[in-house]
């Protein structure tokens, strides 16, 4: 998000309330080699301690300092970043809360400044009882994509700002042998004008769009181990205008059902894979339906102490977005990361990732992939120095397959 006249009091109305999440490396919004976050999204029964001198709530912050050289298709440019985070986090006996505010702010080697992630999230688990939870989310997003990312046009000057508001909840039941889930989200998206490099603009109005949806999972406990499941949702999709593509408005309703198993040992291992099908079908009848078949996949594998494996193989049917046409995106996209600790002082990190998405009603792809290693060193408990590289490839139809490789040295303080 470039700082210029008209973008600065939407920077300066958010930024008080959202700093950076320093916990990962990012270089151009490509470079994340950390580990997942754990969420408040599975409510677990686990009453916390009622110590009366425990703090009713708890502040952690961070800072981090990013310097990167990128070398791609586009020439040889340096960048720095600024991510600051702040979490507060409140744990009674029945509820537990989470708030984080996050942002990430870069400079580029010709001096430009940019806001290019800001993010403000919350997240609740309230315990009923041993049988029944509740777990919410809720937050809002302001970021915009690199305009030397790969699949922006080499003609664009600043690509669009994107808004996200987001907002689920998941109510669980264990009724005998059987865990019952059920779910609800919403979620606002609004896009801003692409400005191209003879200053003329294109107004990504038709791109805006509301969401709505709910779902329900119910699994049985065969064993246990292994816990066999359905899970069936339906959500709509209410766009603000007609496509400039197309010419009529993508409001639809999404529908998928998947069958599969989960299965956890302890803390050694936590894995799941489903199969299914996915339906989009649009309210104008000139579209047609789009249909997937959905594969979907996650491993956590912890065979020692010191080594986490993470897997995940994800199916999505989602709008097209303001950087390609058609009725639907059609995504396959898997992830990798493994991290092992030396010592207490010393952590290596490796990640590889890979996307192929689809475009209905029209020829266009989007395919790539990427790999990672990186290593963190902890100078003290409020330090921490961290080196990554990473390589990236893609293939954009029409454009040409690129390139890139970043190299990334940061320092992280904490509290």
């Amino acid at each position: 998000m470039v700082l210029k006249q008209g973008s600065v009091a939407l920077v300066c109305a958010v930024l008080p309330a959202s700093f950076a999440h320093a916990g990962s490396l990012v270089a151009g919004g490509n470079l994340d080699l950390s580990l997942p976050a754990s969420t408040p999204a599975q409510a677990v029964w686990s009453p916390a301690s009622s110590d009366p001198n425990a703090p009713y709530y708890d502040i952690d912050w961070s800072l981090g300092l990013r310097g990167a050289y990128i070398a791609d298709n586009n020439g040889e440019r340096f960048q720095s970043l600024v991510l600051p985070s702040v979490t507060l986090t409140h744990t009674a006996r029945d509820l537990t809360f989470t708030g984080t505010a996050s942002a990430e702010v870069s400079k580029t080697g010709d001096g430009q400044f940019s806001v290019d992630d800001m993010r403000l999230q919350a997240g609740s688990v309230l315990n009923f009882d041993r049988e029944t939870s509740l777990a919410t989310n809720a937050g809002i997003a302001v970021t915009q994509e690199n305009p030397h990312n790969p699949d922006v046009a080499t003609n664009v000057l600043d690509t669009p700002v994107q808004i996200s508001g987001t907002a689920d909840g998941t109510l669980t039941r264990k009724l005998g042998h059987f865990n019952v889930a059920l779910r609800g989200n919403a979620e606002r998206d609004v896009f801003g004008p692409t400005t191209f490099t003879d200053n003329s603009t294109l107004d990504n109005t038709p791109q805006n769009n509301t969401q709505g949806g709910a779902g329900l999972r119910v699994g049985f406990d065969l064993t246990p181990v292994l816990q066999p499941f359905v899970d069936a949702s339906a959500g709509r999709t209410v766009f603000d205008a007609p496509s400039s593509g197309l010419g009529v408005k993508l409001d639809g309703n999404t529908y998928t059902v998947k069958t599969g198993v989960s299965a956890k040992w302890d803390a050694l291992l936590e894995a799941e894979a489903s199969i299914g099908l996915g339906l989009e079908h649009f309210d104008n009848a000139s579209l047609s339906d789009v249909e997937a078949t959905l594969y979907d996949a996650s491993l956590t594998y912890h065979p020692t102490d010191t080594l986490t494996l993470n897997g995940d193989f994800a199916t999505t049917i989602s709008a097209p977005g303001p950087n390609a046409g058609g009725s639907a995106k059609v995504n396959y996209a898997a992830t990798a990361k493994a991290a092992y600790t030396v010592n207490d002082w010393l952590t290596w990190r490796l990640s590889a990732d890979w996307h192929n998405a689809t475009y209905a009603d029209t020829t266009s792809t989007d395919k790539g992939y990427d790999l990672g290693v990186g290593a963190d060193y902890l100078v003290n408990r409020h330090a921490k120095l961290s080196a990554d590289y990473l390589f990236a490839h893609s293939e954009i139809s029409p454009n040409p397959a690129t390139d890139s490789h970043t190299v990334t040295l940061g320092l992280t303080l904490q509290k």
